[in-house]
């Protein structure tokens, strides 16, 4: 069997989740997950505003919001739950704003430019496709069952209106959960294993999905609670290529 390799939805680094929570009974019925995954799958990437939420097993979290109706996106990067960089993509795709924090003084600092046209006008159409275009295709691809546990058995009984689903391979493990209410995925767990087939734990991130109607408004001011100075620069490209690390 080919190694699959998982595509990250975001570029930056995605909370905990113990093995505990999922335990099998000794004799579970298989029931096969498979149309409700893709169709959640499909209606993921719908939505006018996108919100991920990606977090490492270390607590570390990255959060990113797409409006592509109004074309912009904001990236938040979070390590012991403080803000450490921030990129806001605005005006469709023309003016970009970075910024985070210094390791010195631990202090925000930021700039912002204004891209070349044709970049712009490449940020404009990406702008304008789903953030979970790349899970939409992982999910249809795999083969999934509903995972049947004690937790899920007593919220079923309860009339819970959420269904977990789990795909397994050589080499990795995932539980996606999907609110039957909207039929959209709201939690996707991706867990590594090693040459042996064990769990890395250390490998372990979440991907937490919402589709929201607009984009949160103190989510788009430039900073939090604390002064920062953002300077006007000239775009970072050369020959109107993006410089590696900008």
């Amino acid at each position: 069997m080919k190694k699959k390799t998982i595509i990250s939805l975001l570029t930056i680094p995605l909370v905990a989740v113990t093995m505990s929570g999922y335990m099998y009974f000794n004799q579970p019925t298989v029931v096969s997950a498979q149309s409700d995954v893709v169709s959640a799958a499909n209606k993921a990437t719908q939505g006018k505003v996108e919100y991920i939420k990606q977090t490492l097993e270390d607590g570390s979290y990255t959060v990113r919001y797409r409006d592509r109706v109004n074309l912009i996106e904001i990236t938040e990067e979070y390590r012991d739950n403080q803000l450490h960089n921030k990129l806001i993509i605005e005006d469709g795709g023309k003016k970009i704003t970075s910024y985070g924090r210094d390791f010195e003084t631990g202090k925000l600092i930021g700039n912002t430019w204004t891209m070349p046209e044709n970049l712009a006008t490449e940020n404009e159409k990406l702008l304008q496709i789903s953030l979970l275009e790349n899970a939409k295709e992982e999910l249809k691809s795999q083969d999934w069952t509903v995972l049947e546990t004690t937790e899920t058995k007593s919220l079923s009984t309860a009339g819970s209106n959420e269904q977990k689903a789990v795909a397994e391979d050589d080499y990795h493990k995932e539980i996606v959960t999907i609110d039957l209410n909207t039929g959209l995925p709201t939690q996707r767990v991706i867990y590594e294993k090693d040459k042996n087939g064990k769990i890395v734990a250390s490998s372990t991130k979440t991907e937490e999905y919402k589709s929201l109607d607009s984009m949160p408004v103190k989510i788009q001011s430039f900073g939090p609670e604390e002064s920062i100075e953002i300077k006007e620069i000239p775009a970072p490209v050369i020959e109107d290529k993006v410089l590696e690390g900008s």
